[in-house]
């Protein structure tokens, strides 16, 4: 099953005794053997089920999670260690992922300093367009208009994610991975392929086309492209957006032109449009202000 990265995604997919806690000062968790950096901040270590449940605090942890969800009791295990750093504060972590063999599977997120599951997110794979939420098959119909080729793509994979951080539910998530065949086809390059998320509202969180590109906007520019897919999606919505840069040649984050748009609120967060060379829409996503940042997209 795929699973999308927060982005939690990034959706989230996921205190010591007094004599590990000063260990752990003195020998911070990158340096435990290992211990691999996966990209700048970040670091982990897969561990096996016996080293998850000697993890103090976890069994307790998870018969509380249990007594929630009774049937997990049976999902196998597997996880990681992770230290990431996040505004400059080092957390340290171990993410856990229940499966089962049907089509549910759970994330969960143990902050080893608390001995507690912070959040955690429930995975429902292989959902039909049938059962999709009736705000979410409007905004694929959506979608569908903005290029005939896409509507003629078939479902292959599909998850519905509901995470759950400090006891209170988010909203769910839907992915959809559509390509030619209907099936998942791995290491294939030459078949179109669209993936888009929506939260059950209908709002669509992001999409990406391979070798596939949105045609037919009204104007030229990219600035005149981007406003006018984002008033086809959000409709009047539009009006609480901003353009705040369009960059011409963004090679070094892997597309070639972009436009960032922040919102006027700050309970909304900024969404970037990318094109590829031929200034054709590809991508779209509602991402973080910290993101644009670093890629040089608020100057």
């Amino acid at each position: 099953m795929k699973k999308i990265a927060t982005v939690f995604l990034a959706i989230s997919l996921l205190a010591t005794t007094p004599v590990f806690a000063a260990e752990q000062e003195s020998n911070p968790i990158q340096h435990e053997e290992g211990m691999i950096q996966q990209g700048e901040g970040f670091w982990w270590k897969e561990l096996t089920v016996d080293e998850i449940m000697a993890q103090k605090g976890m069994k307790s942890a998870l018969e509380s999670f249990y007594d929630k969800f009774p049937r997990t009791k049976a999902y196998k295990i597997k996880g990681s260690k992770v230290k990431r750093i996040e505004k400059g504060k080092e957390i340290n972590e171990i993410t856990l992922s229940l499966i089962s063999n049907e089509k549910e599977s759970f994330g969960l997120t143990f902050d080893i300093k608390t001995e507690k599951i912070t959040e955690y997110t429930q995975v429902v794979s292989n959902i039909s367009e049938s059962e999709l939420p009736e705000t979410v098959q409007a905004s694929l119909d959506k979608v569908y208009s903005l290029s005939p080729e896409v509507k003629n793509l078939k479902l292959y994979d599909s998850a519905m994610y509901l995470p759950v951080i400090k006891g209170e539910e988010q909203l769910k998530t839907y992915s959809l991975w559509f390509n030619e065949s209907g099936k998942r086809e791995e290491g294939k390059t030459n078949d179109k392929e669209f993936i888009i998320i929506f939260d059950e509202t209908g709002k669509v969180r992001s999409f990406f086309f391979e070798k596939l590109s949105l045609v037919n906007f009204e104007g030229n520019t990219k600035e005149e492209k981007a406003q006018d897919l984002l008033k086809r999606l959000y409709g009047e919505e539009v009006n609480e957006y901003k353009i705040k840069k369009v960059s011409d040649n963004s090679t070094k984050n892997h597309f070639n032109g972009s436009v960032a748009f922040m919102p006027i609120s700050s309970e909304k967060e900024p969404i970037l449009v990318e094109f590829n060379s031929k200034d054709e829409i590809i991508r779209f996503f509602i991402i973080s202000r910290d993101f644009l940042e670093d890629a040089g997209l608020l100057q």
